[in-house]
């Protein structure tokens, strides 16, 4: 099952919306994605063992915070179109961009990136094509986040708002970047983040693809800014065998759920 729909209108729709048990998901975008489809595609909120690196630092919130959202989005937006077509060149180099917007950014409130990103999709959206930039907010409660789960053809940069979550990231292992449906495949650990306000992590179409997110015990509330070079980009969830294949290499069985 995916989790965003391809399909993009521009609409006014509630604020906040429940995708997954004790996730909430404070819209940003007012693109028309179904929450069933987002709740099926990663709904399964996951328990994980201790023991986590910290995420790449950016500077406190509250020191050099330069951008509101609406200037951040209208930074953002020029260098994503122009990374979209050039067809995911210097990918590295757009996601450490975007990180370095994040770093200058105000915590948004919901209102005010509401209409931000209402203002930008009514002056670049389109009805015959899918539109580059979402940005999210989820306010997950304690414990709660989202199973591990793929980014095809997107990339992302997450950064924390309130509280602390855990997000570790995979790579599918082999040449195939997308394995068959029906057949188990294995995925390795890359990356085991820990995000606080004001620190960000990214994940490529091809590297640190796979995720996991759960939030600390007193919750957290996140920011997620996407990219998306084709108008079918999606994710998928998968199982993972919680015991390793392969323990020192941080090597699991996974299959597509």
């Amino acid at each position: 099952m995916s989790w965003f729909q391809t399909d993009a209108v521009l609409i006014d729709e509630q604020p906040r919306t429940t995708v997954a048990e004790g996730v909430v998901l404070e819209r940003r975008s007012l693109l028309r994605f179904s929450a069933a489809t987002v709740a099926a595609g990663l709904a399964t909120a996951c328990a994980v063992p201790g023991g986590r690196k910290s995420a790449v630092a950016a500077p406190s919130p509250t020191g050099d915070s330069t951008l509101d959202i609406a200037e951040f989005l209208a930074e953002m937006y020029p260098r994503a179109k122009q990374y979209v077509a050039s067809g995911g060149k210097q990918e590295e180099s757009y996601l450490m961009a975007v990180g370095e917007l994040m770093s200058r950014l105000q915590a948004p409130t919901s209102a005010d990136a509401r209409s931000a990103m209402k203002a930008l999709l009514e002056q670049h959206g389109s009805e015959e094509r899918r539109f580059e930039v979402l940005v999210l907010v989820f306010d997950f409660e304690g414990g709660q986040g989202f199973s591990h789960h793929d980014h095809r053809d997107y990339n992302g940069v997450i950064q924390g708002l309130e509280g602390e979550a855990r997000v570790r990231n995979y790579d599918i292992v082999g040449d195939v970047l997308v394995p068959p449906k029906g057949e188990t495949f294995q995925i390795r650990q890359t990356r085991d983040d820990l995000i606080l306000p004001g620190r960000f992590s990214t994940l490529g179409t091809t590297r640190d693809n796979v995720h996991e997110v759960v939030a600390g015990p007193d919750g957290a509330k996140l920011l997620d800014a996407f990219t998306y070079l084709a108008s079918d980009s999606r994710s998928y969830s998968m199982d993972v065998d919680p015991t390793p294949v392969d323990a020192e290499r941080g090597i699991y069985e996974a299959s597509w759920s």
